[in-house]
């Protein structure tokens, strides 16, 4: 996947995050889960599993950075992402073909 394109997935997750961090958490999820759907369906090739979870630990990154900005009364360490992540788990890397032509 070049790069590019990568970098202008993540800037447009990143916008998304930003402007609809006041959203409910389940409202959030949702719409992240379907962006990493999506990207998977696109680049989703053999031999770029990598990238893939590369991409979806980028986009938990950037969650957590807007999630983390809603209040000023605790921080949002990994600890809590990580149980906000079991109870609204984004996607797992899906490699959805090969790059042989059938």
């Amino acid at each position: 996947m070049p790069r590019r394109s990568f970098a202008r997935a993540l800037k447009s997750v990143n916008d998304w995050c930003k402007s609809n961090r006041h959203q409910p958490i389940e409202a959030q999820h949702d719409y992240l889960a379907r962006a990493i759907r999506g990207h998977y369906a696109y680049y989703g090739l053999a031999g770029n599993g990598k990238r893939l979870a590369w991409f979806r630990y980028q986009v938990a990154r950037t969650w957590r950075k807007w999630l983390a900005r809603r209040s000023r009364r605790r921080c949002l360490n990994w600890d809590r992402m990580n149980d906000i992540l079991k109870r609204y788990p984004l996607p797992s890397v899906k490699v959805v073909r090969s790059w042989k032509p059938s």
